[in-house]
């Protein structure tokens, strides 16, 4: 056999193993335009996060990153636009822990169901919980509101958000622990809560601490206590809960990043790595430091271990309170 013969031989045979044009894989492109849907207005602390981090989105996957404020219902109406939009990476989620893994156990009419219909990119920021008490009230440390609450009824009372919350709820664990009656009043919203925290009119309340800040700091409000294990980057002087013997009080709200299920998996990848890169981003992590929020990892594995194992833990919580939302 010549040379020339053995060589369209084999020429043939590696025809035979590549695939005909038509059946070629084609990179999926990403979207032009990518629609950041927030569920709080402007001005919420996740609505800050998400404009730090579209840009540096944008030019990590070449397009452009727009914030999409759709406020309602403590997020869930933007959670199910971007469960209903197409799943080609044109919308993206950024949402909080509570609506993924305390509102299915709170609403019995929720519309979404986190682990099956969503598939998870990575965390942003995370934020305790800061228990605050009014100026007005004799108290400086968690020790003495406990003392108060226990013996004067008309201060054993908090504010939070809203109903069915990682801070609502961070009550009832408290309230458990100290063994006394602790009565929630929601809100919509933080800002509400917090006016009436500095009129004196809401002896306490469970804040975010990138809220109140501030105040804090101009003595108009006292920060008692943080949840979590270790204390907030910006409050050094102020214990964490499981320090003065609070051990369950360790949750956080996180502010993380989503694509809609069925999303081609190479455009969840890119869109991964793109979050692990503009989380890493020396800028954005000292802006968030700064406004009392922690950094996130932004890794989508972390993020889906931590939604399985809060997912149980707050079905249990909810399960002994009986809170229904609707």
């Amino acid at each position: 056999m010549s040379n020339r013969r053995a060589t369209l031989q084999m020429l043939g045979a590696l025809a035979l193993m590549r695939p005909p044009l038509s059946m070629a894989q084609t990179p999926v492109p990403t979207p032009g335009t990518t629609r950041l849907l927030v569920g709080f207005p402007p001005g919420a602390t996740g609505d800050r996060i998400a404009r730090a981090v579209s840009p540096l989105l944008a030019a990590q996957l070449q397009n452009s990153v727009i914030v999409d404020n759709k406020p309602g219902a403590g997020g869930q109406l933007a959670i199910e636009y971007a469960k209903s939009a197409h799943a080609d990476g044109s919308v993206l989620l950024q949402t909080i822990g509570s609506s993924m893994v305390i509102y299915p156990h709170t609403y019995r009419s929720l519309r979404y169901e986190p682990l099956r219909d969503f598939v998870p990119l990575g965390t942003a920021a995370t934020a305790p919980i800061a228990f605050v008490s009014a100026a007005r009230l004799p108290v400086k440390r968690l020790g003495d509101a406990v003392s108060l609450i226990g013996q004067d009824r008309s201060v054993a009372f908090y504010g939070s958000p809203a109903s069915g919350s990682v801070f609502h709820f961070s009550g009832v664990l408290m309230a458990r622990a100290m063994g006394s009656d602790f009565t929630h009043v929601p809100y919509k919203g933080s800002a509400p809560a917090l006016a009436d925290v500095l009129s004196g009119q809401m002896p306490f309340a469970f804040l975010a601490p990138s809220d109140i800040l501030e105040h804090h700091r101009a003595g108009k409000l006292r920060i008692l206590a943080v949840t979590g294990t270790t204390r907030a980057s910006q409050l050094p002087d102020v214990p964490t809960f499981p320090e003065a013997g609070f051990k369950d009080l360790v949750n956080r709200e996180w502010f993380s990043y989503f694509l809609s299920k069925g999303t081609p998996p190479e455009l969840v990848a890119r869109y991964a790595a793109a979050l692990r890169r503009v989380v890493a981003d020396p800028d954005l992590r000292a802006a968030l430091l700064a406004a009392g929020l922690e950094v996130g990892d932004g890794d989508a594995a972390t993020l889906a271990a931590t939604m399985q194992q809060e997912f149980g833990q707050w079905r249990q919580v909810v399960k002994e309170n009986g809170f229904v939302a609707d």
